[in-house]
């Protein structure tokens, strides 16, 4: 049995895949004069939001971009997101079970915590690690580093549980044992491309591999 689990948050804990389509479409359209399709946002689910803001505009134009997704997204988040099937559930029986849980995203701690209140999760995550409590983010290892530093883990002990090719790498890359959430709506060939130790179809079968003896 595993001592800790690392959780991916966007589309991992909550679904926000309509919100994540919806603020690039809205806040891409003036740039591209056109609406960017889910298939050309998908892929960059999982990574620090000027990293991905800057595939599609001008440098110059990045932290206007940024300005007017987060405003959008703010806006929106709560009729856009809800939790994903089976999360609460889940929690408990592994909070039951003394594991201890640690957050792992990119999103900015901000509107991490206003998301954990929301759903009333907050009771779950001490540790939260957000796109500002490091330098590198995922895919590398810091992130899932210092979530195991602040949980006091070895990397053997911890298990990390995402819906992108990013959380399996940056769990690999720690040490960690990945799992690949089969509820992602990013293309599944290349969150599997990306080589998960596990791979689970519902929150139900990760908790009973994260408890199995």
């Amino acid at each position: 049995m595993f001592s800790g689990v690392l959780f991916d948050f966007d589309g991992t804990i909550v679904d926000t895949t309509d919100l994540v389509i919806k603020s690039f479409q809205y806040t891409l359209k003036p740039y591209l004069n056109r609406e960017v399709t889910p298939e050309e946002v998908y892929p960059y689910f999982g990574m620090p939001l000027r990293q991905a803001i800057e595939v599609f505009v001008e440098e110059k134009e990045v932290d206007a971009a940024m300005a007017v997704y987060r405003r959008y997204s703010e806006e929106h988040f709560d009729d856009l997101t809800k939790l994903c099937p089976g999360i609460l559930e889940g929690l408990q029986e592994l909070d039951k079970a003394g594991i201890k849980f640690a957050i792992v995203t990119s999103r900015m701690r901000k509107t991490t915590f206003y998301a954990l209140k929301l759903f009333n999760l907050e009771k779950y995550f001490p540790v939260v690690v957000a796109v500002e409590d490091v330098k590198k983010h995922k895919p590398g290892p810091e992130p899932v580093m210092y979530a195991l530093q602040l949980l006091k883990l070895y990397p053997h002990e911890a298990v990390m549980i995402g819906d992108s090719p990013h959380d399996i790498l940056a769990a690999k890359a720690a040490g960690v044992t990945s799992v690949a959430a089969g509820w992602s709506k990013i293309t599944w060939e290349k969150v599997l491309a990306s080589n998960p130790d596990v791979v689970v179809n519902s929150m139900k079968e990760f908790t009973d591999f994260c408890l199995k003896k």
